[in-house]
This record gives structure tokens, C-alpha cells and sequence, in this order.
């Protein structure tokens, strides 16, 4: 059977109806991205909601799936493709290398019969992990002579050699934090890139208890120009506060375990607006969240006296 493409109409009502949070805009230029280069990075905080972005939109385009995860220690092209044991004359593939193979045989099996070939997306999770520049660099070489000729191979090894073809479509996701790698300019000039980011009103929409929405949202609004959190964060605020009034223990306890938990720990660096960011979360949490408070006082101290927030 042939495969048929839903119209944007369609894929955004299937994401939109997953409960998935996105806006349309978002969703606009993830497609149009896809459409244009085949390459697609999506950057932002952890937590946003990048990698279920890909596997929402996959789903919902019914497109094959494989979703990589990049290790810190990648060094080589053998990380992510795989290679041939000379002893035992056998290549050992990974599941990229693999999924590659799936995708062209697809493409191939599809066009000798005159049909139309289903997509195959292929995500690197946390693709900055680890250098791309390193472990990526003949599968970019090929992705771009892709783009350019419209079709392209990668030699695994001699003749073993996989056609990269049209129906392949490659996402990475990229967390923006301390621990990762930049990029060089030549990842970014090959890739559409996305910031993955959410408006305000789509954070508190995810709160269902009306008094815990007031004062996480203050709390969001505080932090949100140094170090924002995510939708995943939130989710999880709320999911504790609701499992607290199971048990009995009001609403405001279980939040003040929530803001030492899980806010306050990201507050930390140098960064000069720390020290307004903690005044507001002082005024915020004064009198109603005593221990939260507490820590925020403890923090503010430090960084007026070191120049340097740290939780620990």
C-alpha cells in the first residue's frame, strides 16, 4: 500500500488530542523544517518536551521510529554506525546503523513497485553529549551530499554501503546546559534549527490545583530570565502536591518540599541576576513556605558573600 502523508491540518488536531502542549507555531516550523533540509535540530532546556516532540509527530504522520540515545564517550564514526570485525567477518551494526538499512530498503522496495515510501524518522537524543564533530562526521558528509544530489550513500565498510534515501528525515535534540558540548558552525549551517519553548499560559495550563497555579507561576515568573524550568517540572510539582492530599498533608507543605526539591537546586552560578531572582523567590516564598524560605536565605547569603550560588 502506498503511503499518503496527512495534511499539517491533521498532524496538529493528533498532537493536540495526544495532550501533548505545543503551539502552533511550534508545530508549524517543526514541519516546514522537516520539509525543507531533513535535518532538524530541536534545542532547549531539559524537560521541554523535545524528544516527545519527535515521537508526537512521527506517530502522528505514521512514520517508522528509532530513537538513539548519544553516550558521553562517543569518540568515533564506529559509535554511532557501527564496524566490521575482520576475525570474525561480520559488521556489527547499531541501531542507527540499522535503522538506516530498514529505511532504505523501504524506500527501494516501495519505488520498484511504483508506490510512494513511508517516512523514517531517526532522532539522536542529547546529540551533544558527546563532540558531533567526532562521531558524526561521515553520516553529516552524507546527510548533506542528501540534501544537495538528492540521494547519498555511507560505506560502513568496503562494499557494504547503505543508500541514505528521501525518506529518511534526521532529528536531533540538544539540552542546553553545562554539561554538553557546543557545536561547531558547520552542525548548525546543515540543520534547521528550533528552540523548543513554551508561553506562559500553556505552563499554567498544565497545573490543575487553582491555589498551587497562583504561586508556581509567581515562582516561574521569578526565575524564569536565568533559569527557566520546563513543562516536565511542572507536571511533576503538580503530580507530588496531588499525591500529598492522599496521604492528608496540605497542599502548601507538600509545595514548600517541591521548591526546595525541585527549583531551587538549578538556582546556581554567577550570574548577577541570581541576586534579584532570589530576592523575588524570598518575597514570594516569606511567610507561607517556611523552609523553602529558609534555603532561599542560605542561598542569597552565599552569593552576596562568594559572588556564587550553590544548593550544596
Amino acid at each position: 500500500m502506498s503511503y499518503i502523508e496527512p495534511d499539517f491540518n491533521y498532524i496538529r488536531r493528533a498532537i493536540d488530542n495526544s495532550g501533548a502542549v505545543y503551539n502552533a507555531e511550534l508545530l508549524r516550523r517543526y514541519h516546514l523544517s522537516l520539509k525543507t533540509r531533513r535535518f532538524v535540530i530541536l534545542c532547549g532546556v531539559s524537560g521541554s518536551g523535545k524528544t516527545l516532540l519527535t515521537r508526537m509527530y512521527a506517530d502522528a504522520v505514521d512514520a517508522k521510529y528509532c530513537l538513539v540515545p548519544v553516550a558521553p564517550n562517543w569518540t568515533t564514526n564506529e559509535d554511532l554506525l557501527g564496524y566490521y570485525n575482520p576475525l570474525s567477518k561480520q559488521y556489527y551494526d547499531t541501531d542507527f546503523s540499522e535503522f538506516l538499512r530498514q529505511a532504505s530498503r523501504a524506500y527501494h522496495a516501495a519505488v520498484s513497485v511504483k508506490k510512494v515510501p513511508e517516512p523514517f524518522h531517526l532522532v539522536l537524543d542529547e546529540m551533544n553529549l558527546a563532540r558531533v564533530e567526532y562521531y558524526f562526521a561521515k553520516f553529516l558528509s552524507a546527510m548533506e551530499v542528501l540534501t544537495a544530489a538528492g540521494k547519498a550513500r555511507v560505506t560502513m565498510s568496503g562494499p557494504d554501503v547503505v543508500d541514505l534515501t528521501p525518506n529518511l528525515y534526521f532529528i536531533g535534540t540538544v539540552n542546553i546546559d553545562e554539561t554538553t558540548q557546543n557545536f561547531a558552525d558547520k552542525i548548525y549551517d546543515r540543520a534547521q534549527v528550533i528552540e523548543v519553548t513554551h508561553l506562559r499560559e500553556e505552563v499554567a495550563s498544565r497545573i490543575q490545583h487553582p491555589a498551587l497555579r497562583e504561586w508556581l507561576m509567581a515562582i516561574f515568573d521569578a526565575v524564569a530570565d536565568v533559569t527557566p524550568f520546563s513543562i516536565r517540572v511542572v507536571d511533576e510539582v503538580d503530580r507530588y502536591v496531588n499525591e500529598a492530599g492522599r496521604i492528608g498533608v496540605p497542599w502548601e507543605e507538600a509545595f514548600d518540599d517541591q521548591i526546595i526539591q525541585k527549583i531551587l537546586p538549578r538556582i546556581k552560578g554567577t550570574d548577577l541576576r541570581l541576586g534579584t531572582a532570589l530576592q523575588r523567590l524570598h518575597e514570594i516564598t516569606a511567610n507561607r513556605f517556611p523552609r523553602s524560605n529558609s534555603k532561599i536565605q542560605q542561598l542569597y547569603y552565599g552569593f552576596q558573600t562568594n559572588g556564587i550560588a550553590s544548593f550544596f
